[in-house]
């Protein structure tokens, strides 16, 4: 009989052990005044680290033929080190990005197969998520051909995911990370 109540009470104290070790505890995020003058500023600059092209059936026999380097896949393209960036001064943004994914339309001898512009943003909105200490900015761009429709995603660990939709592609992602623009950068662009 002793031994049925001491296991009893071990059972309870499991019991009760597991239902307090389970509560569920509120993620703070810190505020990071560093982005929060950069995004007051619009003055920054996205150093592109993956691409993200969306997958469709070419994509697919892409992956298939092998010519993927080790390590990618048609879902996620490393492309560190590449010198790919994003970069807002003001009202101006300048890009040069990678394209992986299909032209749906235009082209032509001499033509970019990546993503450029530099120029001045139209409709540019930031807006800052205060329950995530996140920022949005929503812009679009014109090149000489096409017209890009953009969504920059900024967390507090200064690391951005950036959607790009463009008049004649299909829509393709980039992950990245923030810095801020330097002197020099303000003079070169």
């Amino acid at each position: 009989m002793i031994t049925m109540k001491r296991f009893r009470y071990v059972v309870l104290l499991v019991f009760i052990g597991i239902f307090l070790g389970c509560g569920t505890s509120k993620k703070v995020v810190e505020p990071n005044m560093k982005l929060d003058q950069m995004m007051v500023e619009k003055a920054f600059e996205i150093k592109v680290k993956s691409a993200e092209p969306m997958i469709t059936q070419a994509l697919g026999q892409v992956a298939n033929s092998g010519i993927l380097p080790p390590g990618n896949t048609i879902a996620r393209i490393d492309v560190t080190g590449s010198g790919y960036f994003i970069k807002v001064q003001g009202d101006s943004v300048s890009a040069d990005l990678p394209y992986f994914g299909e032209r749906q339309m235009g082209g032509g001898y001499n033509s970019d197969s990546g993503i450029k512009f530099n120029g001045l943003a139209k409709d540019m909105e930031v807006t800052k998520d205060e329950t995530k200490q996140r920022y949005t900015l929503n812009f679009t761009i014109d090149s000489s051909s096409e017209n890009y429709f953009v969504l920059i995603e900024i967390g507090t660990n200064l690391s951005s995911t950036t959607s790009i939709r463009s008049s004649h592609r299909n829509r393709i992602r980039f992950i990245g990370d923030v810095n801020e623009l330097v002197a020099e950068d303000y003079a070169a662009n």
